[in-house]
């Protein structure tokens, strides 16, 4: 396999992962329980997918190194996340989404910087 039909095939896969965790947990969503859809909405599928990825790509060492990258990507998505969670009621959900987008893109790069210092 080319590398250019390799790439088409990683993004596929990673289409596919992404479509079929956001269908199964809307599905969970509306016919069970909102909670349980947030739960399972965690599922590491696409964190599998992309270090699977990234080791064959670049190395187990680089795999490692996205990993703890994921870790610390967990700090602005928390900020995001609670952003949602607490203006939701006050300016609704579309404004509140972009309040956590907001500041995830403005913790990221601090995150980042931070992280070279360690």
């Amino acid at each position: 396999m080319s590398n250019i039909s390799g790439m088409y095939y990683d993004l596929f896969i990673r289409f596919f992962i992404g479509g079929a965790v956001i269908a199964g947990t809307t599905w969970i969503v509306e016919f069970f329980d909102p909670k349980l859809g947030g739960i399972i909405a965690t599922i590491p599928s696409a964190t599998i997918v992309s270090l699977l990825i990234v080791g064959s790509a670049v190395g187990e060492k680089a795999a490692v190194t996205f990993a703890k990258g994921i870790v610390l990507g967990n700090i602005p998505w928390f900020a995001y996340i609670f952003a949602v969670i607490l203006l939701t009621q006050r300016i609704g959900l579309v404004k509140s989404l972009a309040v956590g987008l907001l500041i995830w893109v403005l913790l990221v790069p601090l995150t980042y910087r931070l992280s070279q210092l360690a």
